[in-house]
């Protein structure tokens, strides 16, 4: 599936991502236990949604995938989990208008 998505949407999503992913990838001391999952934040997303989010803002294109309708939902309610609920909508009115 490929769905049409606003520009500044694919640009916030993928910077908020990079930012997400850079403070994760940071880790915790030692001698810290895992963090409880309501501590641990949202998962980060996939690499293949990320890879077509990232191939849509080089390429200045709206295009998104293609990915599985999974892979959709995913990134709506990643969206929604670290605060981008207005681009979480947005994606899924482009999955519903794709068809």
């Amino acid at each position: 599936m490929i769905v049409v998505l606003p520009h500044d949407t694919i640009v916030r999503i993928v910077d908020h991502a990079a930012t997400t992913r850079g403070v994760a990838s940071k880790g915790r001391s030692g001698r810290a236990p895992s963090p409880l999952p309501s501590e641990a934040g949202p998962a980060p997303l996939s690499e293949n949604i990320i890879g077509a989010l990232n191939k849509a803002k080089k390429d200045k294109t709206n295009l998104v995938g293609p990915l599985e309708a999974s892979d959709f939902n995913a990134l709506s309610a990643w969206g929604r989990s670290v605060g981008l609920t207005k681009d979480a909508e947005i994606v899924e009115a482009a999955v519903r208008a794709s068809g």
